[in-house]
Parts: C-alpha cells; sequence; structure tokens
C-alpha cells in the first residue's frame, strides 16, 4: 500500500465499478492478461486505478462468501475471489501484480497477488474494471 501508484491522499472522484467473469467476457477456455486487458478496451471498460481495491473493499460488505478457506498457495485465483484489474505495479514476476477481494467466513479480505503474464485465468474468475 505505499508503492507510490497508490494515491489514496488525491481527490477521489465517483466511479463505476463493472464485475465480470471472464466467461461472460467470451473466454470460454480462459485467457491471458494481454487478451483481458484487450476485451476490455473493446467493451468500454478500463483497469482501475491501482487504489480502486482498497475502496472497493470497503464498500462491497456483501461479496458471496468463499466455499474455500485457503487463502493462498493453489496456484489459480480463489474461490469467490474478485480480482481487481489494475496495471501492474512493476513488472517484476516476484511482485505483486495487483488486488483481490475475498470473503471467507465473514471475515473481508484484500491481499496482493503473484503471477506472471503468461498465467491462464479460469473462465470463472472474476475481475473488476472501470466503466469509462
Amino acid at each position: 500500500m505505499n508503492h507510490p501508484r497508490f494515491q489514496t491522499d488525491k481527490v477521489c472522484s465517483p466511479v463505476t465499478v463493472v464485475l465480470c467473469s471472464l466467461r461472460e467476457l467470451g473466454f470460454e477456455n480462459g485467457t491471458v492478461y494481454a487478451d483481458i486487458f484487450a476485451r476490455a478496451d473493446e467493451l468500454g471498460l478500463q483497469p482501475c486505478q491501482p487504489d480502486t481495491g482498497l475502496f472497493l473493499r470497503l464498500s462491497y460488505t456483501d461479496q458471496a462468501q468463499s466455499k474455500d478457506s485457503v487463502l493462498s498457495g493453489t496456484h489459480r485465483a480463489p474461490d469467490s475471489a474478485v480480482t481487481v484489474l489494475s496495471e501492474f505495479l512493476e513488472e517484476d514476476d516476484d511482485f505483486p501484480k495487483g488486488l483481490y477481494l475475498r470473503n471467507v467466513g465473514g471475515t473481508l479480505w484484500l491481499r496482493g497477488y503473484v503471477c506472471d503474464n503468461t498465467y491462464i485465468w479460469a473462465p470463472e474468475d472474476v475481475f473488476a474494471f472501470e466503466k469509462r
């Protein structure tokens, strides 16, 4: 949260956030980041600002509970997670690419995730976009 791209001290303006699974975006077999960014652009959606995940976690309090309490180490997006699509904070694949939200046992989580550009996201993975 101390990364310079998180600008929580700026004046905030309302944004419309859209949640979509990759299947809803037409990716029946999942896909990689580059395809997600391209499809979002085609549909009038854009990546969220990096700090949008912070505000989304504070406001999205009725997120469905996860059926799986495992929080990490599975090499897939967790059950019922919402990945906040944003431009990468760093190009280093060992540095978190962004944030995701989860509800585990009634506790709301905001966590970072690590992957590379070749990671294939599953069709059921849900992403948050900003609507232009």
